[in-house]
């Protein structure tokens, strides 16, 4: 087996409200007239509930636990700082598969010569947590108020600002964003960076969820944020997706416009993809959960235009959780950990 490349061959808005009380994401049916795509903004309540102050926000909250950046610092649970850019186990390759979760992933997902498991995590937070050896935790600047946040050492990248187009989340126009994105760089000089994570944020009938209610789609606020933000150094861009089907999801990233749909797609920027939170909505059971992951994952493993993705496992939409609390893989966590993934040489 080559180092430089393994193969496994194994084993409208839905839900508005959810997104108003702390949430992301997505939703159901496919958009028509003036709905919004499928995908859009509005399941994932409280499992990304950081505020705009950089603070951390509890399970009390109502969903997936602490989202958002912590200006203390890395820390684990005794207080002790934490290098959270663990070593990885991939021997150099750079493999795709992640995970979007407040808790740390476990053991069980660490990948083996037997098991492809997953190669990275991220929790919206600048800090990680302890017992991660063998899977590398990605930073975030969740907002404008976490731009003070320490980066760990020795991490890879950086993701910047978490859906700054809706207000319930990082709530930040493309103009602030852009406004705030050197103070990455600065800090992250040598460290890739990731753009803001963007998704539907509403449609031209209820944009209420928008930061900006003139910009309702992702496209047009990264295309913003770009205009606004000319010379940043901006190495990938990082999108949210929640539909619940394969065509949905290529045509979201790569766009349906020459077939006579709306979307407009991610690679009109030409940089690599990060699809940073996917998976069904909460209004899924787990047997469709598992459809759409074993059609997705394929898809974006093969997608020479995606370097990274990761699920979202968050008790905000329990039926896409991967791993119980005693740290054992749910069947969706089994399945994700199992499925074929292919690897390359790159940092």
């Amino acid at each position: 087996m080559l180092a430089a490349e393994r193969k496994w061959s194994r084993a409208g808005l839905t839900v508005a409200l959810a997104c108003l009380l702390g949430g992301c994401g997505s939703g159901g049916s496919a958009a028509t007239g003036d709905a919004s795509p499928p995908g859009s903004a509005d399941v994932a309540a409280g499992g990304e509930a950081g505020d705009a102050a950089g603070s951390t926000v509890s399970d009390a909250s109502g969903g997936g636990g602490s989202e958002g950046g912590a200006d203390a610092g890395p820390v684990d649970g005794a207080g002790a700082p934490v290098d959270a850019g663990a070593t990885t186990s991939d021997g150099g390759l750079r493999c795709k598969r992640g995970i979007a979760t407040n808790t740390a992933p476990s053991a069980a997902f660490a990948p083996t010569a037997s098991l492809p498991g997953v190669s990275w995590w991220y929790n919206w937070s600048n800090a990680g947590l302890s017992g991660t050896t063998g899977i590398e935790f990605v930073p975030m600047i969740w907002g404008s108020g976490s731009l003070g946040a320490a980066i760990p050492a020795g991490a890879r990248y950086l993701l910047g600002f978490n859906e700054p187009n809706f207000k319930a989340q990082a709530d930040l126009t493309s103009q602030q964003a852009a406004t705030d994105w050197p103070m990455l760089e600065a800090k992250a000089p040598r460290t890739p960076l990731v753009s803001p994570a963007v998704n539907f944020c509403g449609s031209s009938s209820n944009a209420s969820g928008c930061t900006d209610p003139t910009v309702t789609d992702p496209y047009t606020y990264l295309k913003d944020f770009f205009a606004d933000c000319s010379g940043c150094r901006v190495d990938y861009v990082a999108v949210h997706w929640y539909n619940c089907d394969l065509p949905s999801l290529k045509a979201y990233l790569e766009g349906n416009v020459d077939a006579g749909g709306t979307l407009q797609g991610f690679t009109q920027f030409g940089k690599p993809i990060w699809l940073t939170e996917f998976c069904c909505d909460n209004t899924h059971p787990v047997a469709e959960q598992m459809a759409y992951m074993q059609a997705a994952v394929p898809y974006l493993e093969n997608n020479p235009n995606v370097l990274r993705y990761s699920w979202f496992s968050a008790s905000a939409i329990p039926n896409a959780l991967l791993m119980n609390s005693d740290g054992s893989l749910t069947s969706l966590g089994q399945t994700y950990a199992g499925l074929a993934e292919t690897c390359s040489a790159g940092p």
